[in-house]
C-alpha cells in the first residue's frame, strides 16, 4: 500500500508540474518594441534584451520612445537611449542636418569634440551617420545615429554619464539602431 501511495503522490507532482509549465507564458518576440509616430514618420524600433521601451517617463522631454537597463529608470540611469523624428527642408541633406544639429550642441558646449562613428547595418539604408560626442558642460558621452528618411530625419541617441558608462551601454545602442524599420511618412495626426 505505501508504494501505491508513493507512485500517487509522484504522478500527482509531474502532472501538476506539467500544468505549471503550461500556464507560463513565454515572452513575446514583439514585447519591449513598439512604434513611435509623429508628423511625417512612423517606424518600428525593439529594445535590446536587458532593456526596457518606456513610452511614458521621456513624454514631459518630448520623447516617446526611451530606453534603459532593467532594474533602472529613465530618470536614475547612468546610460539612456530615446528615439525621435525630426523634420528637414525640402532641400535638406542628412550632412546639411547633421552639420546644423552639431553646430547646436557646440554653442552650448564649445569644448565639445565630435567624431564620426561606424554605423550599425540597416535594413537596406545607406543614409545613416553616426557621430560621437564627449566634452560637453556635463561631461556626459553620447553616440547619435541619424537616420535618412524623404521627410524626416530620425534620430537615435545612447547618452552616458560617463566614458565606463558609455563604453558598457554601446553594444545595447548598436543593437537598437539595427532593429530600426520605417514604416510611412504619410501619418494623419487627430487633433484633439
Amino acid at each position: 500500500m505505501p508504494a501505491r501511495i508513493l507512485r500517487a503522490a509522484c504522478l500527482l507532482l509531474l502532472c501538476g508540474l506539467g500544468a505549471h509549465a503550461q500556464d507560463a507564458k513565454p515572452k513575446a518576440p514583439e514585447a519591449n518594441a513598439g512604434i513611435v509616430y509623429g508628423k511625417d514618420h512612423a517606424f518600428a524600433i525593439k529594445a535590446p534584451d536587458g532593456w526596457v521601451l518606456d513610452n511614458q517617463s521621456g513624454v514631459p522631454n518630448g520623447l516617446h520612445a526611451v530606453f534603459y537597463p532593467e532594474g533602472s529608470s529613465w530618470k536614475e540611469s547612468k546610460a539612456v537611449m530615446y528615439a525621435n523624428g525630426a523634420g528637414k527642408a525640402d532641400d535638406d541633406t542628412l550632412e546639411k542636418f547633421v552639420e546644423r544639429d552639431v553646430d547646436g550642441f557646440r554653442k552650448h558646449s564649445p569644448g565639445l569634440k565630435v567624431a564620426d562613428d561606424e554605423a550599425p547595418p540597416l535594413n537596406g539604408k545607406e543614409k545613416v551617420l553616426v557621430k560621437r560626442f564627449s566634452g560637453d558642460r556635463a561631461g556626459s558621452h553620447e553616440a547619435v545615429a541619424y537616420v535618412e528618411e524623404s521627410k524626416v530625419v530620425v534620430i537615435i541617441v545612447l547618452h552616458a554619464r560617463t566614458q565606463k558608462d558609455f563604453d558598457d551601454a554601446l553594444p545595447a545602442f548598436r543593437k537598437l539602431v539595427s532593429t530600426y524599420r520605417f514604416i510611412s511618412d504619410r501619418v494623419t495626426m487627430e487633433n484633439k
